[in-house]
């Protein structure tokens, strides 16, 4: 019984998992989608269409993530840090859109589920996850930076999920 309560929560993730690329998230942001009901998600387009506005921008990946690289003005914030200490770092967000990303938008989806209604009721006007996150962003080549500014390369996670990285090749544990 314990190892089927394990498995079950997994079919989903392993069935995308057959499809590799840009269309294995496609399919993997069809589980999010469905495992976070109540979460919003915002598209590359829509996110480059409101990137001039009152935006702020989560990285929800590890530190080690982040310093690979990361889209333009992003802050880092740790996937696991507690409602009250995320508060405190991110400071005021009134009338602020919040859009959160992670590798495949999975650990931001999760995050956002946990901190919308905090950051709404610090006057946040929307809190929205990025489809397919930066995976997808590489993917369609768009502007990713590190420390040094522009880079063309992405942290992979692992592995397993480096393969929804359409340019293999640009896969780095660590930067450039």
């Amino acid at each position: 019984m314990f190892q089927r309560a394990i498995l079950i929560p997994l079919i989903p993730l392993l069935l995308s998992a057959c499809a590799v690329g840009q269309e294995g998230l496609t399919d993997i942001h069809a589980d999010i989608v469905g495992d976070y009901p109540t979460v919003s998600h915002v598209t590359a387009d829509d996110l480059t269409t409101i990137r001039g506005e009152n935006i702020l921008l989560l990285d929800i990946r590890e530190p080690e993530e982040f310093a690979v690289s990361h889209l333009p003005g992003a802050v880092q914030i740790n996937p696991g840090i507690s409602e009250a200490a995320f508060l405190t770092q991110i400071g005021d967000v009134q009338d602020k859109q919040v859009v959160v990303y992670c590798s495949v938008g999975r650990r931001s989806s999760i995050f956002a589920e946990r901190m919308t209604a905090a950051l709404e009721s610090k006057g946040a006007t929307s809190v929205s996850n990025l489809e397919s996150g930066v995976f997808g962003w590489h993917n369609e080549r768009r502007v990713l930076t590190d420390a040094d500014g522009e880079t063309d390369v992405v942290h992979p996670y692992d592995e397993v999920w480096k393969r929804y990285v359409v340019r293999a090749e640009k896969a780095r544990y660590s930067p450039e």
